[in-house]
């Protein structure tokens, strides 16, 4: 290598080593469990009729009188829509546009709101081509959630009924 080749590439590994190390701190962060991102998980999938939501609902909501609430929901709300004429696909909704807001918090509980929007989730490419031709109803979602630690993770304390 001459002296040219050598100005070039050490500024250039110093770039990509630089890069890395901005990466690895982007990831520490990101996979910290707050309240908000618990909100967020649970709203995602609650929307979505994904029985994952049980993972960050609380123990107390997750069985009552020996029945499996989410379970119970995502079967009440696929019955809801088959008897309307739909299948389960259109009775999903994708969420977006979302913000929390954290308006109480200690060490063991939180209280957040989730605003956003949703959509039918009929197909994945329904969303891009509805939000396009500004087809289908798009949905207001403001939503206050309780959150608790449990077993060192976040988790949604909040009745399905009321959401």
């Amino acid at each position: 290598m001459d002296q040219e080749d050598k100005s070039v590439a050490i500024p250039l590994i110093l770039v990509v080593l630089v890069g890395i190390v901005f990466q690895a701190i982007f990831i520490g962060i990101e996979s910290k469990d707050t309240p908000n991102k618990a909100v967020i998980e649970f709203a995602k999938a609650y929307y979505q009729l994904d029985p994952s939501m049980s993972e960050r609902l609380c123990d107390a909501m997750k069985v009552v009188d020996d029945v499996d609430i989410v379970d119970q929901h995502i079967f009440q709300v696929t019955e809801e829509g088959k008897n309307r004429g739909f299948g389960k696909n259109y009775v999903r909704s994708k969420l977006y546009h979302i913000d929390t807001y954290t308006q109480s918090k200690s060490d063991t509980r939180a209280q957040i709101r989730l605003t956003g929007k949703r959509r039918a989730c009929i197909n994945p490419v329904y969303r891009i081509i509805a939000q396009i031709f500004c087809l289908g109803a798009t949905h207001e979602v403001d939503k206050t959630f309780n959150v608790i630690k449990e077993g060192g993770k976040w988790k949604v304390c909040t009745d399905l009924v009321s959401i």
